[in-house]
Order: C-alpha cells, then sequence, then structure tokens
C-alpha cells in the first residue's frame, strides 16, 4: 500500500468522523424541537456540514495534486470555509444549550 492510498484512507475517515459528530449535534437539535416545540434552527446545522464537506474535499484533493506534507494547510478557501463552520457550530451549540437548559438571557447576568 502507498502512502499516498494511505494518507487518503486516514484523512476520509478523520472527515467523516469530523462530519458524523455534526449530524449527530443536527439530530440532537431535530430530536429537541420536536419534543419541546421550541424553535432550534436544526435545518442551519446543514450549513457547516456543508462547509466541512466541501473543506475535506479540498484538502483530500491536495493529497492527489501535492505529494509533498503538510495536506492540512495552504488552503485559504477550505481554511475560511472550516473556520465559518467552527463559528456556526459555536453559535448553534450555544442557542441549543440554552434552550435545552431554559436559561434566559436576561437572567445570565
Amino acid at each position: 500500500m502507498s502512502t499516498i492510498t494511505l494518507r487518503i484512507i486516514l484523512g476520509s475517515l478523520i472527515w467523516i468522523g469530523v462530519i458524523t459528530l455534526q449530524v449527530i449535534l443536527l439530530t440532537i437539535a431535530r430530536f429537541f424541537e420536536r419534543t419541546s416545540q421550541q424553535q432550534t434552527w436544526y435545518q442551519v446545522y446543514l450549513i457547516p456540514i456543508l462547509f466541512t464537506a466541501i473543506a475535506a474535499i479540498r484538502y483530500l484533493n491536495r493529497i492527489f495534486t501535492h505529494h509533498a506534507p503538510p495536506d492540512f494547510a495552504g488552503d485559504p478557501l477550505a481554511d475560511v470555509l472550516l473556520l465559518s463552520a467552527g463559528l456556526l457550530l459555536i453559535g448553534l451549540g450555544n442557542l441549543l444549550h440554552e434552550k435545552m437548559m431554559g436559561e434566559r438571557r436576561h437572567d445570565r447576568y
């Protein structure tokens, strides 16, 4: 097995794991919205999943085009997509946490 094949397999497994965690968060938000009748905007979770998938494809494509490491740096568009996905997930995760814990914004301070 060549190193390129191994890098593709390992990279794919890692990205699939990251996207799987995001899908689990989406299903939690969807379940909570359906059971509690509170809006969690679970459809918006598809945006960071899409951003992560596009960035993963771009980074996996770098394995084919550039044979020298690093495979996880140097693609500005993929970096911006991952940053945007991360910031969206932080905001959505915080919103979901507040909804699930029953906290109100004015009670926090």
